[in-house]
């Protein structure tokens, strides 16, 4: 059962247990898409989810984990009584913006407007990418598509060229 998934790494992070972290880890990878529909995954804190995100393997589209970690920051602005942005600060970070489609930016955005989980900056910093055609002003982690990224045109124009 997936109910207490997100429990394992959020201890064997709070304990240095890097073997177990490994472990767990490998797991979400290899289910992220019924992972992120937890309520663990929910509970998870900013730290761990950080961690989770910044993996090329998990087994997701872009567009779906932004919408995963919009919950997650909502959930964590409750318990914790603090903003969405506050509390979202580091796992945003890691979020592929470059990955998404100009449509999706639109959208993405909208939502945006609403919660500011997103920091403006990253958010242009995404478009900045689809008008130069090439990931310039973004770290080149975000414009890796992850193993489960729906590929999208744009996405030859993302990757390094190989000469």
């Amino acid at each position: 059962s997936l109910a207490g998934v997100c429990i394992v790494p959020q201890a064997a992070v709070t304990y240095g247990q890097t073997d177990l972290q490994q472990h767990c880890l490998a797991f979400i990878e290899g289910c992220t898409v019924a992972v992120v529909q937890t309520q663990g995954f929910r509970e998870l804190s900013d730290v761990v989810l950080t961690r989770v995100l910044r993996s090329d393997r998990l087994a997701v589209d872009e567009l779906d984990l932004v919408q995963a970690v919009r919950e997650w920051a909502h959930v964590s602005s409750a318990v914790l009584e603090r903003p969405v942005p506050e509390v979202a600060a580091l796992p945003v970070r890691e979020l592929r913006l470059p990955l998404l489609a100009p449509s999706e930016l639109v959208t993405l955005e909208s939502h945006n407007q609403q919660d500011m989980l997103i920091p403006v900056e990253s958010i242009a910093a995404a478009w900045r990418a689809h008008a130069l055609r090439k990931g310039s002003g973004v770290p080149s982690r975000l414009c890796r598509p992850r193993r489960g990224t729906r590929p999208r045109d744009h996405h030859r124009h993302l990757e390094p060229h190989t000469k």
